[in-house]
């Protein structure tokens, strides 16, 4: 698989040519072959800071007594967007800075794909100019990157100097070598009348703010006509009668299984990102043959899964009002879709962890609530639980990155008189520290904050984290939130078991006179022992399947 490893020694090989030995690095996951190819070569000596808004100043700092090109790396998301105001200091200041930032692969950009907004978008008085690299596939791309590298940091020391931008694509994973269909892609103001007959059909509905009645209702009637699944997840608001959440169930799932039991001829999207892996690398695999509806009033060409086929520029209960309703069809999509909701398995006992907090509090947070998710773990895993159809559900996923949830949940809870929940975990919480001094703060407020010792997104393949946690997951940067909390007025509490958690549970739920900071101390283990925990248990396997790979490991020893 390709995923661009070779920009990456590029890169790093002309790096130790132009002498850059100091690095800046802020955790992420874009960025992790990159961290992974400068944190054991003793060239170089490597800093971590995990606020991208801090690690540019800190860069002209280390600048300033060493008089040396300063190197950073960011991951892909709102990273760069974070490193805007240290960039623009250093271009007044005529700091030599080469911010090396990571993007997905061009064709993800804008396409509704996690953790992909335009990186190379910088204001003018930021950066002297921006490089982005190819994603290299034959020799003419490599001479390309070499050339590419070489001006930019050449250009860092021309005409006195100044911060460059160097932006290397990356690929996330592998979607094999199938060649795709050449689809033709439409758009319509209108309802087509195409004939759907007797197709299955999956709506899938992203982050969206709760529905009105008559989108439901128009919502509802088509689903029942042509028993559609419709894929939801906590962010999408949505709690129809056909309404599956198959996060958990999807999870995991071998590709094979899913085209045989639970493939959709039609996707219809609706709403925002959904914010779900799982969900994205089934409907994205080429073996998928569907096609994709997108229905949004805006009418832009967004090819999430690459099976984009109609775009229907209409309003949500335009364009299911008005399908056509033959007769009921007599597949069984959607209760195949709800009996691998129905088996999830969720009543184990887990360690002190976020998946425990998801698993005490899912079904008692008080109804019509608010629930803010950090993104990526948070999300995740409370997306296993199902909640109360009143609670309105949000996170950050629009460009998908660390900061804020806090400060947005914030707003939401001064405008309130419900409750508002934040789930976080401390690189989020302390990215966005400041948001809690701020003076309107009400005692509707309720932050759970995981204290897991760094970035546990970074941490879940394996139980050992020794050379994830000096960089990519940045542990052992903060030590407790409750000077800070107390300080901002704050009732803090600290949890470092599961009977800590019990006895303060209460003050979760009930009313307060002062808004709630709990601070769970978590150890990764454990976190990384919960997520295997339940998504062992909900592994779709059928038992022809089990057997069939297990007689091709033997035949393959």
């Amino acid at each position: 698989m390709n995923q661009n490893q070779r920009a990456i020694e590029i890169t790093v090989d002309l790096l130790k040519q132009h002498g850059i030995h100091h690095i800046v690095i802020n955790p992420g996951g874009t960025n992790v072959s990159f961290v992974k190819a400068v944190q054991g070569d003793s060239f170089f000596k490597c800093y971590s800071v995990v606020d991208e808004r801090s690690a540019i100043y800190f860069a002209i700092g280390l600048y300033l007594q060493t008089g040396e090109i300063i190197a950073t790396s960011c991951t892909s998301a709102q990273a760069t967007r974070n490193y805007i105001p240290g960039l623009t200091e250093a271009f007044y200041k005529r700091v030599p800075i080469l911010a090396i930032t990571m993007e997905k692969h061009s064709r993800f950009i804008g396409q509704e794909y996690m953790q992909a907004p335009h990186q190379t978008s910088l204001p003018d008085d930021c950066v002297k100019a921006s490089y982005e690299l190819p994603f290299i596939s034959d020799i003419n791309d490599e001479y390309h990157s070499i050339r590419l590298v070489n001006e930019a940091i050449l250009t860092v020391i021309d005409n006195m100097y100044g911060p460059v931008q160097l932006c290397i694509p990356w690929l996330d994973f592998d979607i094999g070598n199938i060649r795709p269909s050449i689809r033709k892609i439409e758009c319509y103001n209108t309802y087509n009348g195409d004939f759907i007959g007797n197709k299955k059909i999956l709506i899938v509905i992203g982050e969206h703010r709760p529905f009105q009645e008559r989108e439901i209702r128009a919502i509802e009637q088509f689903a029942n006509s042509y028993n559609c699944a419709i894929y939801v997840n906590h962010l999408s608001n949505y709690h129809g009668e056909y309404a599956v959440n198959a996060n958990l169930g999807f999870t995991n799932m071998p590709l094979d299984i899913f085209l045989k039991d639970y493939a959709p001829d039609i996707i219809i999207t609706v709403g925002g990102q959904t914010g779900d892996y799982p969900l994205y690398l089934l409907l994205s695999r080429p073996e998928l043959h569907a096609e994709h509806w997108r229905v949004s009033e805006d009418g832009r060409i967004i090819d999430t899964y690459d099976k984009l086929t109609k775009v229907y520029k209409m309003n949500v209960a335009g364009f299911f009002g008005c399908l056509k309703l033959p007769h009921r069809t007599d597949h069984t999509y959607f209760e195949k879709l709800h009996a691998l909701c129905q088996k999830a398995n969720l009543c184990m006992d887990l360690p002190l962890s976020n998946a425990y907090l998801a698993q005490s509090l899912h079904n008692v947070i008080p109804s019509g609530s608010i629930l803010q998710f950090s993104i990526l773990n948070s999300l995740r895993v409370w997306n296993f639980f199902p909640l109360d159809s009143t609670i309105e559900c949000y996170a950050n996923v629009g460009a998908f990155g660390i900061d804020g949830g806090l400060s947005t949940l914030i707003g939401q809870s001064v405008i309130s008189e419900k409750k508002a929940y934040m789930i976080i975990g401390d690189l989020a919480f302390f990215y966005d520290m400041n948001s809690i001094g701020i003076r309107h703060i009400k005692n509707n407020l309720r932050i759970i904050m995981v204290n897991n010792n760094g970035g546990i997104e970074f941490k879940l393949n394996n139980d050992d984290h020794t050379e994830t946690d000096k960089f990519t997951a940045a542990a052992d940067h903060y030590k407790t939130a409750k000077g800070w909390a107390e300080s901002c007025g704050f009732h803090y509490i600290e949890v470092r078991s599961k009977k800590d958690f019990e006895i303060n549970k209460e003050f979760l739920l009930q009313e307060t006179s002062q808004p709630v900071l709990m601070e769970v101390f978590v150890s990764d283990k454990n976190e990384y022992i919960s997520y295997k925990k339940i998504t062992d248990a909900n592994r779709d396997y059928s038992l022809s399947y089990i057997f069939k790979k297990g007689i091709n490991k033997i035949i393959n020893r």
